[in-house]
């Protein structure tokens, strides 16, 4: 059985899209007729035949690709020159796939939205809206400038979280030769003093056999979070453990909040600059962040706009402050929008870079106390006896 994409029109005039099995075309076409359809268009639809463009691999054909549309050279040309630059044969597969619907005459933001796993979410749409207001070159420098500060705010955090995890996973490897080596062996020291050992040496002497529970449940901490995000990115809610776990935690979620609300005014920027109207762009801010609180947020402005209402006249969301709509309303009413976002975008990212860098100063003081308390207590623990003995001795 094939998928075949449909458009029909049915008897009343209204035109509905989807997706059908079928042996054929000729099977799939007769299929919608019995079912009083008029088939407007009938295509095979067939699996990508490339790897999607994340990362610099779509920095670099973004960038590309606005050069060549700023220099007028036409896009399926263009498209070409690109791939044949590409480093891997897969992603010029998926740039040549966008060429060839090109070539069969369709629109540029249909090729992309037909392969939309390629590229990333929501790019066909800025495509369209970038041709539509006869600013293409812009509004992909924009996001190419938008991806630019994307990048930043990935390397702070991994800075911030790069140090703890080190030190971290560097201690629980000293943490296992302590507990499964030394230790042992002062325990069969300790038997032949014919003394009773301290309080501090007996709970040291029976933790240990028990440091390889400690390491695999600290290991298996290190690799549930980022396979839970895998699995939930997936599922299309990826946003769920940041907003529902990430953004509870101390140091790490004002960071992280700061850090959405840059993204979510970039983006809002982009989306006015390509010409979108101001609902438009808030739909696509709220949709590219990936967050379902700003998600939630960004709705409850779009439905003051739509009801005739200020961006201004209720308060602020969960995580949009009631500032930000407050100066968002006077922005537009003085026609400085795209200006204020920018301004707003180049703010919070500066809080998130902030207290991004705060944490590894918070952090730092903390593991080394912690670390030095626990270190403390086993060497204590460890020749407390000797010391026992040596003063009964004396």
């Amino acid at each position: 059985m094939l998928t075949y994409r449909y458009s029909v029109q049915t008897l009343g005039g209204q035109t509905l899209d989807g997706v059908i099995r079928a042996e054929d075309a000729d099977t799939a076409k007769q299929a919608l007729e019995q079912s009083n359809l008029r088939v407007l268009e009938l295509e095979r639809e067939t699996k990508p035949s490339g790897s999607p463009l994340r990362g610099t691999d779509f920095f670099a054909f973004n960038q590309q690709l606005a050069q060549l549309t700023k220099s007028g050279l036409p896009v399926e040309s263009g498209l070409r020159l690109i791939a044949q630059d590409m480093r891997r044969g897969r992603l010029a597969a998926s740039i040549n796939a966008v060429a060839e619907e090109l070539d069969r005459g369709v629109s540029l933001p249909d090729a992309f939205e037909k392969h939309r796993r390629q590229f990333p979410p929501l790019y066909g749409q800025l495509v369209e809206a970038g041709i539509g207001s006869n600013r293409l070159p812009a509004v992909l420098m924009n996001l190419g400038t938008h991806l630019e500060m994307l990048q930043r705010l990935r390397n702070s955090l991994w800075r911030a979280a790069a140090y703890p995890l080190v030190v971290l996973t560097c201690f629980a490897g000293v943490m296992i030769f302590i507990g499964h080596t030394l230790v042992p062996r002062f325990a069969e020291m300790f038997n032949d003093f014919d003394t009773d050992l301290p309080s501090l040496t007996l709970w040291l002497v029976n933790l240990a056999p028990h440091t390889w529970y400690f390491a695999i449940a600290f290991f298996g901490l290190l690799l549930f979070f980022p396979l839970l995000g895998v699995v939930l990115r997936l599922l299309g809610s990826g946003g769920v453990l940041r907003d529902q776990v990430a953004m509870r935690l101390p140091l790490v979620g004002p960071a992280l909040q700061r850090n959405l609300m840059a993204r979510w005014c970039d983006m809002l920027r982009v989306g006015v600059s390509a010409g979108m109207d101001l609902p438009a762009a808030l739909e696509l801010a709220g949709r590219a962040v990936g967050s379902t609180r700003l998600r939630w947020d960004t709705q409850a402005l779009i439905d003051r706009l739509e009801a005739g209402k200020s961006l201004d006249s209720g308060s602020g969301g969960s995580l949009i402050p009631a500032s930000v709509p407050a100066a968002m309303q006077l922005a537009s009413e003085q026609a400085d929008l795209t200006a204020l976002v920018g301004d707003l975008s180049a703010i919070y990212e500066q809080q998130a870079e902030l207290r991004l860098n705060a944490i590894q100063v918070y952090l730092a003081p903390m593991l080394l106390v912690s670390l030095g308390l626990i270190m403390g207590f086993v060497v204590v623990a460890m020749f407390l006896p000797l010391v026992k003995l040596m003063q009964s001795v004396m």
